[in-house]
């Protein structure tokens, strides 16, 4: 088996590299894929071009405190991530039941040892990043903690959790780490461990992208104050000032809120350039998973994809994505795109199909502002487009065109979602993609079909998807395609009445709108969305909407949508 172009990921394979130590050791749930699809090999390379040495520590046996030391004592640091996916969403369902399978595991197999076996237990616990600082902290005391990713990123303040039906602390906090990453922590990290090398206290740290732990806040400057933590938890009205506070300023103001007599101190966000997103991508992946495992089904999926972009402006109410990678959208140069491309042509056991170039939303590649951005990136709002904005279609379609011509291609498609708004998908970009870049089917996401519920959403209303799908229906019409809309449904959003799942089955049934991407809301931390649930009312506007909770009517309301209870006229 050969392990010496991977991150080392055992004593034994950094040994082979001459090492007697790492400097930093990456803590992951996941099974370790050097692709740069997944974030722990983009940060292990990141790390390793710089100039330190990373190990791998994927899935450690995490009820046991020595695992954590598989390679010793780090010379500097562990970087703790939550994986891929929130431990939560990944282990339950958006009805509370245990999920039976976990795609970023070897054969989607979510526990240590066999069925009946006395200790099998969870490969990824719930909470996994506290669960993982407080076994290091256990395994390893005085050396730094950082954590991020998602999971991390979503709970950086005082927030509303779902699971526990409570208002949580940070995760800084409850976690006992050190510094925090939130977003896209390839800097934001290389910063940490270069001032750790420097032997420098990570509290009095100002590295944008992180957040830490404070006494004091006098020294700070210019700073926007959230509501105490006590205050959120014990009164909704704080609650929903907090929220729209952080909501409006936490990318471009320091911002702080106590949490007991400390601190949480947050730094404004760090926003990648073109140059950088190239750079980071052109690092050498082998673009396959560690030769230990066999067969994990998230790589299946995302295997002969291409990342093309970071960032969505959407803002949707109840999508994570904005809260994490940001509103900004930053794309690879054409060139950066197709090296990446030729070197996914020589990968062993590629057949010639890309079978994604993309992003959170694929056609929001290349966009721009063209007056360089404003603090609401209000970019689309109930199916308008700003005039400000400038669509990138014209340089996707281009670098469609130049991937299609690489050697060893045979065809490319688009495997992202697409935003379906008019100045974003124009009948130019439509007519060309449905002709030679979607594989039978193209993915849309009309969320709901009832115009109430959208704008709760903050989704655009259903005549703009009208507008879009009179002229997919004459394109594939003019063209003599054959093509599918898939879309996605959110089930149970706040806001929806019981009409409001009518009115949405009845626009499935107009626009003969069939699949499987039917999901029961599930609220994440740090969405406008679940404010809403919590609160009972949008946050900001104050607007009171309806909240359903009860797990034998979200479940119903699904059945009537997927097609399954379409007769239960009792149910109206």
């Amino acid at each position: 088996m050969n392990t010496s172009t991977f991150l080392p990921t055992s004593a034994k394979e950094m040994r082979r590299r001459g090492w007697e130590s790492c400097d930093i050791v990456i803590v992951t749930p996941d099974a370790y894929i050097d692709h740069p699809s997944f974030g722990m090999a983009v940060l292990g390379r990141f790390l390793e071009h710089h100039g330190f040495k990373v190990g791998i520590l994927s899935q450690p046996r995490w009820k046991e405190s020595g695992a954590f030391l598989e390679f010793g004592r780090p010379n500097l640091a562990f970087a703790v991530s939550g994986g891929a996916m929130d431990s939560m969403v990944i282990n339950y369902t958006a009805v509370g039941i245990p999920r039976r399978d976990d795609p970023y595991c070897d054969g989607g197999e979510p526990y240590f040892s066999k069925k009946g076996d006395a200790k099998r237990y969870r490969i990824r616990p719930d909470r996994v990043v506290q669960v993982y600082s407080s076994q290091i902290r256990a395994a390893c005391k005085g050396v730094p903690i950082i954590i991020g990713g998602i999971e991390a990123s979503l709970r950086r303040i005082a927030h509303y959790d779902w699971w526990s039906d409570t208002v949580r602390r940070s995760i800084l906090f409850d976690s006992k780490a050190d510094l925090l990453i939130y977003g896209m922590g390839e800097y934001p990290l290389l910063h940490t461990m270069s001032a750790l090398r420097d032997n420098k206290d990570l509290s009095d740290l100002r590295i944008p992208g992180t957040a830490v732990v404070r006494k004091t806040t006098d020294d700070l400057g210019d700073t926007i104050q959230l509501p105490s933590y006590e205050e959120v938890r014990d009164d909704k009205k704080s609650f929903a000032r907090a929220f729209c506070l952080f909501e409006k300023s936490n990318r471009n103001h320091i911002i702080f809120q106590q949490q007991d007599t400390r601190h949480l101190v947050q730094f404004p966000a760090r926003v990648l350039t073109s140059h950088e997103l190239d750079a980071i991508y052109d690092l050498p992946y082998t673009r396959m998973p560690h030769p230990k495992y066999h067969d994990i089904p998230a790589y299946r999926m995302i295997r002969d994809s291409v990342t093309a972009h970071r960032g969505c402006y959407g803002n949707c109410a109840f999508c994570a994505i904005t809260a994490h990678q940001g509103p900004e959208i930053v794309s690879r140069s054409k060139k950066s795109v197709l090296r990446e491309i030729r070197t996914l042509a020589k990968v062993p056991g590629f057949g010639g199909t890309i079978t994604d170039i993309g992003g959170p939303s694929a056609n929001m590649y290349g966009s721009g502002c063209a007056i360089g951005g404003c603090p609401t990136h209000d970019c689309i709002k109930d199916g308008t487009v700003c005039r400000n904005l400038l669509p990138g279609t014209r340089d996707y379609i281009s670098l469609l065109d130049a991937a299609a011509e690489c050697p060893g291609i045979r065809h490319v498609f688009i495997g992202s979602g697409l935003r379906f708004e008019g100045p974003l998908l124009p009948e130019l970009f439509l007519r060309k993609i449905l002709k030679g870049n979607i594989s039978g089917h193209m993915k849309i996401a009309p969320e709901s079909g009832s115009d109430s519920v959208l704008r709760h959403m903050g989704k655009s209303s259903t005549s703009a998807f009208n507008e879009f799908y009179r002229l997919y229906e004459r394109i594939c019409r003019e063209e003599r395609i054959a093509s599918r809309l898939i879309p996605y449904i959110i089930v149970g959003h706040p806001g929806e009445r019981r009409k409001d799942v009518y009115a949405t089955r009845d626009f499935l049934i107009h626009y003969r709108l069939q699949g499987n991407q039917f999901q029961i809301f599930t609220p994440s931390p740090l969405t406008r969305s679940t404010a809403m649930y919590y609160l009972g009312y949008d946050p900001c506007s104050e607007e009171p909407v309806e909240v359903v909770r009860e797990r034998r009517e979200l479940e119903k309301r699904k059945k009537i949508l997927t097609g399954r209870d379409r007769g239960a006229h009792g149910y109206q």
